[in-house]
């Protein structure tokens, strides 16, 4: 019998049993008990300890318990090693980068089949989180907290008298770099020492390379086939890291190294005037300043035209357990992350903005939005993003790569950073360097599937 069609009809079952018993039809003696694996720490965590609570006191037929697991690579290292152990989780909140290694493991029950089952509607999801989360047949995770980068400035140092220094009547969303070097140095002549802060890691990099067109992998950034090079050594992606390490070569940032902390903390003390960050930073940052805050879009490179945004954050997987009841459950869990009032409360709690598209005119978050601009801006920047180019084909740089790999690979530019900034190199150099050890992970990862 056809292996998907097995699976569908127990899917079938066994949402029916789990109805029954949610609706007080069927008791269980004791709940069945769900592991779920999260990347969320300190805030964020406090947020989904909260959801999860929420859930787990909604029915008394499942039980979720949450594990804090690190960051976003920890928790991706902590699965491949449980894997080994046969000690993994039922579900597992894991990073963008992961996509190509979890479908690869071949350990997952796609959310496509789960839905079709159960009359799941995936057009319920803003098209480019749906997208990002798909492969041919559909979704193969359920999106959850989705984020894209923006820039928050210090509205008390880039003031309207500033910005006239640089040549503008207000802060611009789409710019170039060298809008974004003019109003660096009317900043700093005005003052502040640093114009932005950030971190040398590798999100941004790919984030602005997108928005400004360019490709990190072939075969459409492994979006047609398996990525077999690295293409981010060429055009967009020399003028992308020429800009990001000119920021710290010519004094427009300080060096403070591979952290996502320590430029919150600078932007915060008011030592540079803005920031490099994600949305989900958006309430922290904005409950702890003692300035007002503002934001606007990424900027792009200036050969080319503003293309918008990848989605960043991470989904729910689904992690065969081989436990038919065991696996419904965890469904169950997941379809209820997704749900209105559980994205509501995310996105307000922390800035990872809802991943459902029924919710961009929803009252509440509208007056929410209208009181917290600053929260608005991800949707807008993600909504305006060119997910089609002018021929009507995908915009696969908005899409983003995909690469078993890849993050290993993104390491590789983490380093390329300091190989500009400490030894002297070229951004061409060190990003050809990158992309020559990107080439042997991608040849030895493939080298699996031929």
């Amino acid at each position: 019998m056809n292996k998907r069609f097995t699976v569908l009809g127990s899917v079938v079952l066994l949402i029916a049993l789990l109805a029954l018993s949610f609706g007080g039809v069927t008791a269980q003696d004791e709940p069945i008990t769900i592991e779920f694996w999260h990347a969320m720490g300190g805030n964020l965590g406090e947020v989904v300890d909260e959801l999860v609570a929420r859930f787990n006191e909604s029915q008394d037929a499942i039980e979720v318990v949450a594990t804090f697991q690190g960051t976003y690579d920890d928790n991706y290292n902590a699965l491949l090693a449980a894997f080994e152990t046969g000690t993994e989780p039922n579900i597992i909140q894991n990073f963008d980068l992961a996509a190509q290694t979890m479908i690869d493991t071949g350990r997952i029950i796609p959310a496509w089949q789960l839905m079709e089952a159960d009359g799941y509607d995936p057009e319920v999801f803003i098209p480019a989180v749906r997208d990002y989360y798909s492969d041919e047949n559909g979704m193969v995770a359920m999106a959850f907290n989705s984020s894209t980068p923006i820039v928050y400035y210090n509205a008390d140092i880039v003031t309207d008298e500033v910005l006239a220094a640089a040549g503008f009547d207000e802060m611009p969303r789409d710019w170039t770099f060298s809008d974004f070097k003019a109003i660096c140095d009317a900043v700093q002549a005005a003052g502040t020492e640093y114009c932005v802060a950030f971190g040398q890691v590798g999100w941004y990099f790919e984030q602005i390379l997108a928005n400004s067109g360019g490709l990190y992998f072939d075969n459409d950034n492994g979006r047609t086939g398996r990525a077999g090079e690295a293409l981010f050594n060429q055009g967009q992606g020399v003028e992308v890291f020429t800009f990001l390490t000119e920021m710290f070569t010519e004094g427009y940032a300080p060096n403070l190294g591979k952290t996502w902390t320590d430029t919150d903390a600078a932007f915060l003390a008011g030592q540079a005037a803005m920031l490099f960050d994600s949305t989900a930073g958006a309430r922290g940052l904005q409950d702890s300043a003692e300035f007002p805050i503002n934001t606007t879009y990424i900027p792009h490179s200036d050969s080319s035209e503003r293309n918008g945004v990848v989605i960043g954050g991470a989904a729910l997987w689904l992690i065969d357990s081989g436990n038919d009841e065991e696996n419904m459950a965890a469904w169950e869990f997941m379809k209820f992350m997704a749900e209105t009032d559980q994205q509501i409360t995310w996105h307000t709690g922390t800035g990872y903005f809802p991943v459902r598209a029924d919710l961009q005119d929803n009252p509440d978050l509208m007056a929410f939005w209208d009181e917290n601009p600053n929260f608005r801006t991800a949707i807008e920047q993600l909504l305006t993003t060119n997910t089609t180019l002018e021929d009507g084909s995908p915009n696969y740089a908005v899409l983003g790569g995909r690469a078993g790999p890849f993050p290993a690979i993104r390491q590789f530019i983490v380093d390329a950073y300091s190989r500009v900034i400490d030894d002297g190199l070229t951004p061409q150099e060190a990003l050809d360097e990158a992309a020559a050890k990107a080439n042997e992970e991608l040849a030895n990862y493939n080298a699996f599937f031929e």
